[in-house]
């Protein structure tokens, strides 16, 4: 834990674990861009939320800024970073899961540092509370924006194992792709070790059997991102819940919602951040709703201190829209828009 922290980080936990928190890793000078970024994110759950946002430094610096007068729900912890030399060598983002294991956290959302969190995002923990339990030990990830496939990603090793042919009946795939922004309770946290020892390990998934598909072996260290592993992960173990689309794919997206008006009703009338993610055919015909609790993509730190400022005085003056965005309408709850669309797949 760092030093100047060592006091929030006992406030805002008990026998060293965290109730609910965001989660989030970075490393680099305080000048670098993913830095600037992060110092957004930070300031987003100050403004946005009650919980606090605990941040893995992988680097050897952190911001002087990032100070607890200024960020009173910010805990940081420091950490060696993966190796990146073989053997042991990976990808910088399997930090993600390093920072999800030794974060503590009993309800946790995963965000990275190109993100911002908005107004009522704190919903994200209750919701996972209800739907990560005993009996569904799995995270929960948002479906991506792009239903990917072997069309998309020819050479990547998991394909013939879980959809060689996406015309044809895939039972080994059980979900559409989902970003890696995962959100759990504390009974997923084996999951993400299970995963995590199978990749450094470099375990052989075996030849299965499966509805009368032959699906060939995988050498889960030949898996190269956390996006990837997660996926593979899900699927394997067949879980089949995700989030409808809570990481909105562009910050100008919110321009749908800064320019609504109480007199627009429950109408979505004006720019791309009312229409549906793309649709797909096994999964979503029609499209993903959009789930205004977060925003992907946030790289101009300017631009987001920006959005952030107007997102801040609109919610402030009491004319924030609700968050759900189906068919060009706005949804008060997850319940609403299920009642008017039962079949859909994804939960919000």
């Amino acid at each position: 834990v760092d030093a100047r922290f060592k006091k929030i980080m006992s406030s805002v936990t008990s026998k060293s674990w965290f109730r609910r928190a965001f989660v989030t890793y970075v490393a680099g000078e305080p000048s670098s861009p993913f830095v600037q970024m992060a110092t957004e994110l930070i300031k987003s759950v100050h403004y946005f939320s009650s919980w606090p946002i605990i941040v893995f430094n992988f680097g050897l610096v952190t911001p002087p800024a990032w100070t607890p007068e200024e960020f009173p729900r910010l805990v940081i912890l420091h950490s060696l970073p993966l190796p990146r030399e073989n053997p042991m060598k990976r990808s910088f983002n399997f930090n993600k899961l390093r920072s999800i294991l030794m974060s503590r956290v009993k309800t946790g959302i995963q965000l990275d540092v190109d993100q911002f969190i908005a107004p009522n995002a704190d919903v994200l923990f209750k919701l996972t509370e209800g739907y990560v339990d005993k009996a569904y030990p799995f995270p929960l990830m948002p479906a991506h924006f792009l239903d990917w496939s072997i069309k998309d990603q020819k050479d990547a090793p998991w394909w013939p194992r879980y959809c060689p042919n996406p015309s044809k009946p895939c039972p080994m795939q059980t979900m559409r792709w989902a970003h890696a922004h995962p959100t759990w309770t504390y009974w997923a946290l084996p999951f993400f070790g299970r995963w995590v020892r199978r990749h450094f390990r470099d375990e052989r998934l075996p030849n299965v059997t499966l509805q009368g598909f032959e699906a060939p072996g995988l050498r889960v260290g030949n898996i190269p991102e956390d996006e990837d592993l997660l996926n593979v992960a899900l699927w394997e173990e067949r879980a089949s819940k995700q989030w409808c689309k809570f990481d909105v794919p562009a910050t100008v997206e919110f321009e749908s919602l800064l320019t609504w008006q109480s007199s627009h009703g429950n109408s979505c009338k004006e720019g791309i951040g009312c229409t549906n993610i793309g649709g797909d055919e096994r999964w979503y015909k029609n499209g993903v709703p959009k789930v205004y609790w977060t925003a992907h993509h946030a790289v101009d730190a300017a631009q987001t201190a920006q959005i952030l400022e107007r997102i801040q005085a609109k919610e402030k003056e009491g004319n924030w829209p609700p968050a759900i965005v189906y068919d060009e309408k706005f949804w008060k709850s997850g319940e609403e828009l299920h009642a008017a669309y039962p079949d859909l797949q994804c939960l919000t």
